[in-house]
């Protein structure tokens, strides 16, 4: 794929919204000049939020999509995907609504990517997440043997800040409406790697993006952080990564074996240091529980 002169004109934006907050306006400006178009795709919000979301939009010419029901995250970003295409874009940047895009941060991801030996194979181009209470670098599983002075290949990454390969997306089906939400990003990923597709981070652009309510603790000698998760999203977690450890056990062990010890770390952490941490175990418990019924989708109310 040839990224051509004017990296802008290639790109369409989605950002997926669920009750944001009302740093939602300066997100959208701080990405508008970067892309062609953006459309907000919102998965339930009230009717005085989604207000809020229009006009937040209508400021910087992004279009609304309201789905009146929260769809998932997975559906949102197809609905987003399914425009790009029809329109003819070459790239979908995929952003969560707390997401703040840097200045030109799309056009040197772009640089770094055309640089890169085998651009036709790059699905998904990411920055280097940052949270931005803490402003610590969050980590990324990847492959040390290929990295180079201005990017390492990952395994998978998280789906907001990227540039996703309109094209390749299509190809491999798009993101998976079944996972709902959490683990979303990481099973498209490794699908698109399951069809010889590759995952490039740009190593020198940085994104500030929040993951949960992270917080820091001392633990002995080391400090811990804790992302503070809700018991349904500690549920949704739970039960997607397992189903993705035993779909890629055989071809993606080095993943595997790097989420499962990212599991035990989160475990540890919940149970030190985060509040309701007995219902979230149950929540958990869950999780894994309905991966081994082959359950999917959103999380069923108690009847």
């Amino acid at each position: 794929m040839n990224v051509g002169v004017d990296p802008r004109s290639q790109i369409c934006a989605v950002v997926v919204t669920y009750f944001p907050k009302s740093e939602l306006a300066a997100n959208l400006s701080a990405l508008a000049p970067q892309v062609a178009r953006i459309i907000v795709i919102d998965n339930g919000s009230d009717d005085r939020t989604l207000a809020f979301i229009e006009a937040a939009a209508g400021s910087v010419g992004a279009t609304v999509v309201a789905l009146r029901r929260n769809s998932g995250v997975a559906h949102a970003l197809n609905v987003g995907l399914d425009f790009a295409r029809r329109n003819g874009f070459r790239w979908l940047a995929t952003f969560d609504q707390d997401s703040s895009a840097a200045e030109s941060m799309f056009a040197d991801m772009l640089q770094v990517a055309q640089h890169y030996p085998s651009l036709e194979r790059v699905a998904v181009v990411a920055p280097m997440h940052v949270d931005q209470r803490l402003g610590i670098g969050l980590q990324q599983s990847h492959d040390p043997a290929k990295t180079g002075r201005d990017y390492r290949l990952l395994y998978s990454t998280m789906t907001s800040g990227n540039l996703v390969a309109v094209e390749a997306a299509a190809a491999v089906g798009g993101f998976d409406d079944s996972m709902f939400i959490d683990y979303v990003d990481h099973e498209f990923c490794l699908r698109l790697r399951h069809h010889h597709y590759q995952i490039l981070e740009a190593r020198n652009v940085r994104l500030l993006h929040s993951l949960g309510a992270m917080t820091s603790h001392r633990l002995l000698w080391k400090r811990m952080s804790v992302t503070n998760h809700p018991g349904n999203r500690r549920y949704y977690m739970t039960r997607n990564r397992s189903l993705l450890w035993v779909r890629y056990w055989g071809s993606e062990g080095a993943w595997v074996r790097s989420d499962l010890w990212g599991f035990i770390v989160e475990l540890t952490g919940m149970m030190l240091f985060e509040a309701d941490r007995v219902a979230k175990l149950v929540m958990i418990c869950k999780g894994f529980l309905d991966a081994l019924r082959g359950v999917s989708g959103p999380l069923k109310s108690p009847t």
